[in-house]
């Protein structure tokens, strides 16, 4: 059994991490049969931390749980998406170190753009005084330093975005 891979999409909230994850999975089954895990972070916070407190250290908890997730997925041959902010390098860098087959792709996108986004108004309770930690807002996002991809969402669209990613898969010989 060969070893599965893992990309960690991450980005401020409503940056476009998901929408581009879901093209990326569609794409993948549809040009390579391939299935792909989905690890998408609110998903797993509903599961994994129900009323979620965003402190530093559930984050700590939770981006170390996503990377062990992501591990024993990929060790046993099961291709993956992290779909989460991880706004600490250190969350990033832990699953880079732990996971054999691994690809960044940060999606970029200016504050404002996804403060209008703002799907989930999360920026908006951020403003409201009625979330403390929203990355950007009162918590610091940090920037990837050397990630393979980047897309720059309020530049192109997901599947525009995909196919750069997937480009990025066949180059290192994945898919």
């Amino acid at each position: 059994m060969s070893e599965g891979f893992a990309i960690w999409i991450t980005g401020l909230p409503a940056s476009g991490k998901t929408a581009l994850a879901e093209v990326i999975i569609r794409r993948l089954d549809e040009w390579y049969g391939m299935k792909v895990t989905h690890l998408e972070s609110d998903t797993l916070r509903k599961i994994l931390t129900p009323e979620p407190t965003y402190s530093l250290k559930e984050r700590d908890w939770f981006y170390e749980v996503m990377t062990f997730m992501g591990q024993m997925l990929t060790t046993n041959g099961i291709s993956v998406i992290l779909d989460a902010t991880a706004n600490r390098k250190r969350h990033r860098n832990k699953a880079r170190t732990s996971i054999t087959k691994f690809m960044e792709v940060y999606v970029k996108c200016p504050l404002q753009s996804c403060m209008a986004r703002d799907p989930k108004g999360i920026y908006q309770m951020a403003q409201m005084g009625k979330a403390a930690t929203v990355p950007g807002i009162q918590d610091v996002y940090e920037e990837p330093e050397a990630p393979e991809i980047i897309i720059e969402s309020d530049r192109v669209s997901p599947e525009e975005g995909a196919e750069h990613v997937l480009a990025g898969l066949k180059e290192k010989g994945w898919v």
